[in-house]
C-alpha cells in the first residue's frame, strides 16, 4: 500500500501501538544504558588488570574477562551511534526481498508526533522513519515550519516559512532518523510542520502535523 501525498495532519493509524513511547523517554533510556555499559566496562578493565598482574596462573579467566570487555565496549558504541532508538517501520518493511519474485517493501514515511507547543527560539526535534528503501539508497528531504494565517485575514501576506533541506542514506529497509530545525525566527502562533522525503527516483512521501509556538 503506497502513501498518497496529502496536506492533512498525520493520523498515525498505521504506526502501531509502539507510538505511545515519546522520543524523550527513548533518549533518556539510551543514555542510561550507555552510562551503565561504560561503568561496567571500566570495572571489567580494572578486574582484567588485576588478573593480568597475576601472570599466567589463570589464563582462562583472563580470556573471559578480555572477551567481556570487548563485548561491553561494542555495546556502548552501538547505543551511542544509534541514538534515536530502533526503527518503528512495520515488520513487513524491515526485510530485503530474498528473490526477484518476492514483492518489494512499500516506500513509506513515518513521523513521530511533535510536541503540542514549543518555545520561540528553541530547536524543534523531529523523529522520523524511512521504510522500504534498499540499504544505501539516498533520499532527499525538506522540513518546513509554516505559520497558519487566520481566515479572517485574507489580505494579510503569508508569513515566510522556516525551511530546511537535507539529504541522507538509509541503513536498510527500516531506517530511523532525528532532525532538528531552529525556531529562532518563529513568532507566537499556530504552525504546521511538514516533512517531505523523496527517494532517488523522485517518489515523494509527506507528513504534516500542527504545533503552537509560544
Amino acid at each position: 500500500m503506497t502513501q498518497s501525498l496529502s496536506n492533512e495532519p498525520d493520523s498515525g493509524i498505521f504506526r502501531g501501538a509502539r507510538r505511545r513511547f515519546q522520543p524523550d523517554e527513548v533518549q533518556l533510556a539510551l543514555q542510561r544504558m550507555k552510562r551503565a555499559a561504560q561503568r561496567h566496562g571500566r570495572n571489567l578493565w580494572h578486574h582484567g588488570g588485576n588478573l593480568w598482574r597475576r601472570g599466567t596462573r589463570n589464563p582462562r579467566a583472563l580470556a573471559l574477562v578480555g572477551a567481556g570487555i570487548v563485548v561491553t565496549l561494542i555495546g556502548a558504541y552501538t547505543v551511542s551511534a544509534s541514538g534515536v532508538g530502533p526503527s518503528l517501520c512495520p515488520a513487513a518493511q524491515r526485510s530485503t526481498p530474498a528473490s526477484k519474485t518476492q514483492k518489494k517493501p512499500d516506500f513509506q514515511l513515518l513521523m513521530d508526533r511533535v510536541p503540542q507547543s514549543a518555545k520561540a527560539g528553541s530547536d524543534l526535534e523531529i523523529y522520523y522513519d524511512v521504510c522500504g528503501l534498499p540499504k544505501g539508497s539516498r533520499y532527499s528531504a525538506r522540513l518546513v515550519v509554516q505559520q497558519s494565517v487566520p481566515r479572517t485575514r485574507k489580505a494579510a501576506p503569508k508569513p515566510k516559512p522556516i525551511a530546511l533541506a537535507f539529504k541522507d542514506d538509509v541503513d536498510g529497509p527500516a531506517t530511523r532518523r532525528r532532525q532538528e530545525i531552529g525556531l529562532k525566527a518563529a513568532r507566537p502562533g499556530s504552525y504546521t510542520v511538514e516533512l517531505t522525503v523523496a527517494d532517488n527516483q523522485g517518489h515523494e512521501r509527506k507528513r504534516v502535523q500542527k504545533i503552537r509556538v509560544k
